[in-house]
């Protein structure tokens, strides 16, 4: 298992423990190392691997589990040495003051295991992973937190993951690889849906005091270094000192509201207790900033505490009833709504969307980002009034919630409107462009071998996803990435432009007869089933670019058919209600021609590729139309359907240079690249 797993997967691959049956051998669960020889597991795995029933209430005798087999993965995968004995067994039972379960777990001491891990808390909408009790690495699957039950239980689901949580996954921990420890252990699943459950890591600490497994001291924690445990070592002093300090009413109503805000399974009754259970939870030390701060510490004390908290590392902003409220605010679509406004309010201008897989590590990003003034509007309110705004009256919720949390860090009241302002504004105009996927050609190497790069783009002008090319690669690899772009826009809107920014100026080039895999119909050419249009280099003369294009949308739009050299530099030298240019030429005069309407800034041309003995006028003229402002795009691809595979047909070498000046090849500075595919986030858009 360890030498496949991702690098921030080693911890629990070293910490894993597949649990076999007696009899059969095969793995029916897992377990993982909690501390030096002592494994972790369902009470249930441990009954089944045994061959007694999953709901066995009495503990198993030394006889028994003298016929446990467990294995590490993380070592080779050899079996443990020598017989397991229990130290700890709370069996699945039924609790009498709700309809819930509780328990089913049991702790293991073996002579030998693997690295321990820590277990700590989550929040919603974080995405874990988990694996089968075999811990191969092609049985892991990523699961999303969908709800907290109560201190005890962790509702998720594998909607989106290759299979779901089975059986023999019952035991196995649930990983979170940003914060490398384990935050619950898998103990069901619904049959026939995607929703699972795990027991808290707030619950299983409990379960590991109780049989004699308390955290580890602050000041020798496992995996942290000296300076971080010297700041852990900091905090647990200054709470020390403030804890004895306080009346014994307050120390109570700490303990109590602490346990209410980190869901605890039990009220913290000591220092050390409220610094493990701060430390544990990720949003812990916010929450105890918050609640010292309405008890009557010395300014001595609160300045002390203040300073051990910010020592730990970048704090959050938002406690946990906040998130909770804004992930309801936001509803199902939330984690695109948010990472959509976060690109638009320019929050997130260069970072790649791995970084930000899922609504609690945007959330976290974005939290990460603290304005350097204190009345400045912090960077995730700024996203969640853009995504407000983009809702227009139904987000109103979101509006109100930004203002409570707003006040609470004393942002201005300035500060806010300025920021609702600018959103609504950009919001106002978010319906002006298309979906949209451009593909850079950088350099041709040789015939149908390129250096690309191809970015999609949202209807709402947000970069979605880029893929590029490491070295100089086929227009087969092209097109397979092409298809990739394609496809994800699709998912989510019907029609896609595609846009070919030619860098070597080399417009005869049939980029729209570039057949893409369809895995439902064989290659098929680009341009039948969506827009394709050509682009150039920057624009030289911007002003005259953008005065052109005004005049496509203000009624000056008559279309100028062009016939040669002389007569395009005598009229679009003075005509600058042109902005649409239609080539009548023989091939070789074309190149020059395309070149002077661009030093023009005429923003669109058509024209036929090869020689058409004449007859481009006639054939050219049907296709522009009366209004071809809104016609042409659409009146270009049914002609190339028409065409077909026929590529002798006019449709099969229509060529159409459409330059949007609301985007430019200018504005497509730098990239991020990790990979031969890469997604990144960023601004920019506009579309054919």
């Amino acid at each position: 298992m360890i030498d496949d797993v991702d690098p921030l997967d080693v911890p629990v691959a070293s910490a894993w423990v597949t649990v076999h049956g007696a009899r059969s051998g095969r793995p029916v669960g897992a377990g993982v190392v909690v501390a030096e020889g002592h494994v972790l597991t369902c009470a249930h795995v441990v009954s089944a691997a045994l061959g007694l029933p999953k709901d066995h209430q009495e503990a198993p005798d030394d006889e028994n589990l003298a016929r446990l087999r467990l294995s590490l993965p993380g070592l080779g995968g050899r079996f443990a040495d020598g017989a397991a004995r229990l130290v700890g067994w709370e069996a699945p039972r039924e609790d009498p003051r709700s309809d819930r379960w509780d328990g089913d777990l049991a702790l293991l001491r073996i002579p030998s295991a693997g690295t321990p891990v820590d277990f700590g808390e989550t929040e919603l909408y974080r995405t874990l992973q988990t694996w089968h009790g075999e811990g191969g690495p092609g049985t892991q699957t990523d699961v999303v937190v969908k709800a907290r039950i109560g201190a005890r239980w962790l509702m998720f689901d594998a909607e989106h993951a290759a299979f779901a949580v089975r059986e023999g996954f019952s035991g196995a921990p649930l990983w979170d690889r940003e914060a490398g420890r384990a935050v619950g252990l898998v103990v069901s699943a619904e049959g026939g849906r995607p929703r699972a459950y795990g027991i808290s890591a707030g619950r299983v600490r409990a379960f590991l005091a109780v049989a004699g497994l308390p955290p580890q001291p602050l000041g020798v924690s496992a995996g942290l270094g000296r300076r971080e445990c010297a700041r852990r070592g900091r905090l647990l002093d200054v709470l020390d000192t403030l804890w004895y300090a306080l009346p014994p009413e307050r120390v109570h109503w700490l303990g109590r509201r602490l346990a209410e805000d980190l869901a605890l399974w039990s009220r913290p009754g000591t220092p050390e207790a409220v610094a493990e259970a701060v430390l544990a939870h990720p949003r812990g030390p916010l929450v105890l900033a918050h609640r010292m701060g309405r008890t009557n510490l010395p300014d001595t004390g609160r300045r002390d505490l203040l300073t051990a908290l910010a020592a730990l590392g970048p704090q959050r902003i938002l406690l946990p009833v906040e998130y909770e409220n804004l992930c309801a605010e936001l509803g199902p679509r939330g984690y695109r709504d948010l990472l959509m406004a976060a690109g638009h309010s320019g929050c997130l201008v260069g970072v790649p969307v791995t970084t930000v897989p899922d609504l609690s590590a945007l959330v976290e990003h974005l939290e990460a980002r603290r304005p350097r003034h204190a009345d400045t509007m912090p960077h995730l309110l700024r996203a969640v009034e853009e995504a407000a705004a983009r809702r227009g009256p139904g987000g109103e919720g979101l509006r109100t919630w930004s203002q409570s949390v707003a006040a609470r860090h004393s942002v201005s009241r300035k500060a806010l409107k300025e920021c609702r302002d600018s959103a609504r504004d950009r919001a106002a105009g978010q319906g002006e462009h298309r979906p949209v996927v451009r593909v850079r050609l950088v350099r041709a190497v040789r015939p149908d071998v390129y250096e690309y790069e191809i970015r999609a783009y949202d209807g709402a002008d947000f970069q979605t996803g880029s893929w590029y090319s490491d070295a100089p690669a086929s227009r087969d690899e092209l097109c397979g990435h092409l298809a990739e772009a394609v496809e994800e826009l699709e998912q989510q809107v019907a029609s896609v432009d595609v846009e070919f920014i030619i860098e070597d100026g080399d417009f005869e080039r049939p980029v729209d007869r570039w057949p893409v895999p369809s895995a439902e119909a064989g290659p098929r050419a680009v341009g039948l089933d969506r827009p394709v249009v050509l682009r150039g280099r920057p624009m030289k003369r911007a002003a005259l670019w953008q005065e052109r294009w005004h005049q496509r949308a203000g009624g000056g739009h008559v279309p100028l058919v062009v016939y040669d050299r002389a007569q395009a530099e005598r009229e679009l030298a003075v005509r600058t209600d042109v902005a649409c240019v239609i080539l009548c030429c023989p091939r070789e005069r074309r190149a020059p021609l395309v070149g002077i309407c661009r030093q023009q800034g005429v923003p669109v041309v058509l024209w036929c590729r090869g020689e058409h003995g004449g007859h481009e006028e006639r054939i050219l003229k049907p296709v522009v139309g009366e209004d071809w402002p809104h016609q042409l795009l659409g009146n270009v691809r049914k002609l190339r359907v028409e065409a077909g595979a026929d590529e002798g047909h006019p449709g099969a070498n229509l060529a159409l240079l459409w330059e949007d000046p609301r985007w430019s090849p200018a504005r497509w500075q730098g990239t991020l690249r990790t990979g031969g595919h890469r997604l990144g986030l960023g601004q920019g858009g506009g579309a054919a």
